[in-house]
């Protein structure tokens, strides 16, 4: 669409940022996200939680690679690949799969769990805003 990579990363934090809302006149609509790569819908913008009393997050994994993950109760978008395991477990308690586009296989996280709770903590530069009219 001719945006430049700044403005398109721009825009895509502004639109996570917002939330559902509902609007009498039109058809109800609900603000999901969608992979960047596939534009399958992954998870919703009401699906947004904290963990550690934070719902963006900026971790490193052992390789040095940076990621800045947001955190959902579902991501019904996504699949689950490989082994589950706590190794440099992000979020103490917790153990982790690799979270992949479900339509196209594209990485977009992780999913983790503990005996008493389970959370997608999603890179947030892998998704983009936008809506779904629901009938």
């Amino acid at each position: 669409m001719g945006l430049k990579q700044g403005e398109f990363t721009h825009n895509k934090l502004e639109q996570s940022q917002l939330t559902a809302t509902k609007n009498t006149d039109e058809p109800e609509r609900r603000r999901f996200l969608y992979c960047t790569a596939c534009h399958a819908p992954i998870t919703r913008q009401t699906d947004r939680i904290s963990i550690n009393e934070q719902h963006e997050h900026v971790f490193a994994n052992p390789h040095g690679y940076i990621y800045h993950i947001g955190c959902f109760a579902q991501a019904q978008g996504c699949v689950r690949a490989g082994e589950e395991t706590d190794f440099f477990s992000w979020f103490p308690g917790y153990a982790w799969q690799i979270a992949l586009c479900g339509r196209c296989l594209a990485f977009l996280g992780w999913a983790f769990h503990s005996s008493q709770s389970q959370f997608w903590g999603l890179i947030l530069d892998k998704l983009i805003a936008g809506e779904e009219k629901i009938s």
